[in-house]
């Protein structure tokens, strides 16, 4: 898969990379260190989003490269796009209008298991930790060899996408990779703090607002929070985006309550949406329950936009976990 994706980069000068919306570490991480890649081939990139984003990933841009998706932006000069960490052309919102630009070349690089394809090219492992373990096994490909910028790139995607080397998906080779990214100076201790020590007042009064709405079923092993936009009046501009806020770090607090196998987070968008986020311990695979719901994800890390109402989406979450903690404990 790797040979065809070299020759179009070989051949073609201008590109565009883009990830999924409501970018992660894993895709803005895996991105920053493509991009690394390309200006090392003397190409030139952008790396596009049609969410914002967030801004503890700013430290990654060391070419002024991050922007956000404007219907009126000029894209004429792109010859290649490329799709990292979804292969699912809804999941990179508007900027699905340039793959489809007749003159436009595709690749998609994701581990994510593969369900559709929409790209010209297509790298899917879904066996990769990451999909900046990808991006990490293209620069062996293509004979180059890290250095700090991209290192840290790849560091940062294989850290969060693995629950800082918590989640079934960690294996030999992310602690290998893991290990060489440390080899050309990224520090772990800096990185945690630049990534994981990054919350807000504003975000820390959220999480009130979430333990004040939260709720636990299958004695407990399920833990459920709600975030409505009426509970966050008075919090302040950070929370007028509420789609897009990090609040990740609520979920790495409630996996730590003893007996909890699941923990939800339903942040409501509008009245007929509803940001879903889920997270489950060990060896309990999630990932089916968002995929019935139109979303997707990994077994321990999954997600949804849901088009409808906070009560229906919540019926719907329990009616899934049900199923699966009776599996699972029976």
């Amino acid at each position: 898969m790797w040979r065809d994706i070299k020759k179009v980069i070989h051949q073609h000068q201008h590109f565009l990379i883009t990830t999924h919306l409501n970018p992660d570490g894993d895709g803005i991480g895996a991105a920053c260190a493509l991009i690394e890649l390309l200006v090392l081939m003397n190409k030139k990139v952008r790396f596009v989003c049609d969410s914002p984003i967030p801004t503890k990933f700013a430290f990654l841009d060391y070419h002024n490269t991050h922007e956000r998706y404007h219907t009126d932006g000029d894209y004429n000069e792109v010859e290649v796009v490329i799709v990292i960490d979804t292969h699912k052309k809804e999941r990179i919102g508007r900027v699905a209008t340039l793959v489809e630009r007749p003159h436009v070349i595709s690749i998609c690089i994701d581990h994510h298991i593969p369900s559709e394809t929409f790209t010209t090219y297509l790298a899917i492992d879904p066996n990769a930790c990451s999909a900046g373990a990808m991006v990490y096994t293209l620069y062996k490909e293509c004979g180059y060899e890290l250095d700090y910028n991209s290192a840290s790139g790849i560091y940062t995607s294989v850290i969060c996408d693995t629950g800082r080397f918590t989640y079934s998906s960690t294996g030999r080779k992310a602690h290998k990779i893991a290990d060489e990214c440390i080899k050309y100076g990224v520090d772990p201790d800096s990185m945690c703090s630049r990534l994981f020590q990054h919350v807000s007042l504003t975000q820390i009064k959220m999480f009130a607002i979430a333990l004040q709405h939260m709720e636990t079923y299958f004695d407990n092993k399920v833990v459920l929070q709600q975030i409505r936009i009426e509970d966050c009046a008075g919090l302040g501009d950070e929370v007028i985006d509420l789609e897009h806020v990090d609040l990740d770090y609520i979920h790495e607090f409630n996996k730590s309550i003893k007996d909890v196998m699941c923990v939800v987070l339903l942040r409501e968008i509008n009245p007929e949406q509803v940001r879903v986020s889920l997270r489950s311990k060990a060896d309990l695979d999630i990932s089916g329950v968002a995929r019935h719901l139109g979303g997707g994800g990994h077994r321990n890390a999954a997600g949804v936009s849901w088009k409808g109402s906070m009560k229906d989406v919540k019926r719907s979450i329990l009616k899934g976990l049900s199923k699966l903690i009776k599996a699972k404990v029976a």
